[in-house]
């Protein structure tokens, strides 16, 4: 993680906003839906992630996203200027509620001074309240300077600064919500999607597929069977259909680990990969449909399908057969 960390402290601001953006799609914090806003007159929010649809008058996260020059990290005149913001513009009616949850992403880290005010949130408290005149009244906007009212004040007294923590890039690169955003904004190949596997009693989203083979056993053995777990209890067929099961699972497991973690588009061009390199061998002439089953098998453990460079595993590659197979693209059963 030490490399991906290290380029996590080179991107670029808006690199670094799509990047949160990315992460908060995925953190699992039970966000109903991500903003990005990070712009000039953003009102002091780069990234937000609501909680509810009541959007800024319920509960919402705020991710202020600090990019530092190299070897510097966010100080505490910075930090506190940006919290002046918020509390600024929540008392212009901007936003009617406060961040549940605010949190500095600064990926080169946060100087010594301003990591124990974090640490100490009275002091944070206490700090913005007397330095407001020397890192906020000037900074909020350029148009005129903004003093601390009686109003303000009474905001910032009120609110429970032990909501405010920062994120460094060590935290991000290891955290699991960044597969996602590293490999679209880093481009970083994918991890090992988790292996699948086939649960005990039949499904209903792979019946297509399993009654095409089932049909494709009848062929095989001269007489039908009725059902598939007729196949299931055959002792020729049997663990040859649960072999194809396992394999379908493993591609089910593939296909949801990328569609969360990489990008659908990535996993529909390596879906159609996966059709291209097989459809020949699927239309060739063989002596009964299991043969042809068996060489689609055989020949799709051969391929190099890769997701984003990632090479996927050989079962994968077979059990995305049955899935194309279950869709119609490349039936058993033509």
């Amino acid at each position: 993680m030490t490399s991906v960390a290290i380029r996590l402290k080179e991107l670029e601001e808006d690199e670094l906003e799509e990047f949160i953006e990315l992460w908060c799609e995925r953190v699992g914090s039970g966000y109903e839906f991500v903003e990005r806003i990070g712009k000039a007159n953003d009102k002091g929010r780069d990234v937000i992630g609501f909680l509810t649809q009541a959007k800024h008058e319920g509960p919402w996260h705020l991710y202020q996203c600090k990019r530092k020059t190299r070897g510097s990290a966010l100080g505490a005149p910075e930090a506190l200027g940006e919290l002046g913001k918020v509390f600024h513009y929540h008392s212009q009616g901007a936003y009617r509620t406060m961040p549940e949850k605010y949190v500095f992403v600064a990926p080169r880290g946060v100087t010594g001074p301003l990591q124990d005010l974090i640490f100490n949130p009275s002091d944070l408290k206490a700090a913005l309240i007397a330095n407001w005149d020397d890192y906020c009244a000037g900074s909020i906007t350029q148009r005129r300077k903004i003093p601390l009212s009686p109003e303000l004040k009474a905001l910032i007294e009120g609110y429970e600064f032990g909501k405010v923590s920062h994120l460094s890039a060590a935290g991000l690169a290891k955290h699991p919500a960044s597969l996602k955003a590293l490999t679209q904004v880093l481009g970083l190949p994918p991890g090992d999607a988790p292996v699948g596997a086939a649960p005990d009693l039949l499904q209903a989203e792979e019946m297509e597929y399993i009654d095409q083979l089932r049909q494709v056993y009848g062929e095989a053995r001269g007489t039908p069977f009725a059902t598939a777990d007729d196949v299931l209890a055959d002792g020729m067929h049997g663990d040859h259909l649960r072999e194809q099961r396992n394999r379908f699972f493993d591609a089910t497991s593939f296909r949801l680990f990328h569609r969360d973690n990489t990008s659908v588009e990535a996993l529909v061009e390596f879906e159609a990969e996966v059709h291209h390199g097989v459809v020949d061998v699927y239309r060739l002439p063989y002596g009964t449909r299991l043969e042809r089953v068996g060489a689609v098998m055989r020949h799709a453990s051969t391929m190099t399908c890769a997701i984003k460079g990632k090479l996927a595993r050989i079962p994968v590659r077979q059990g995305m057969c049955h899935h194309l197979a279950n869709e119609g693209l490349m039936k058993w059963i033509p």
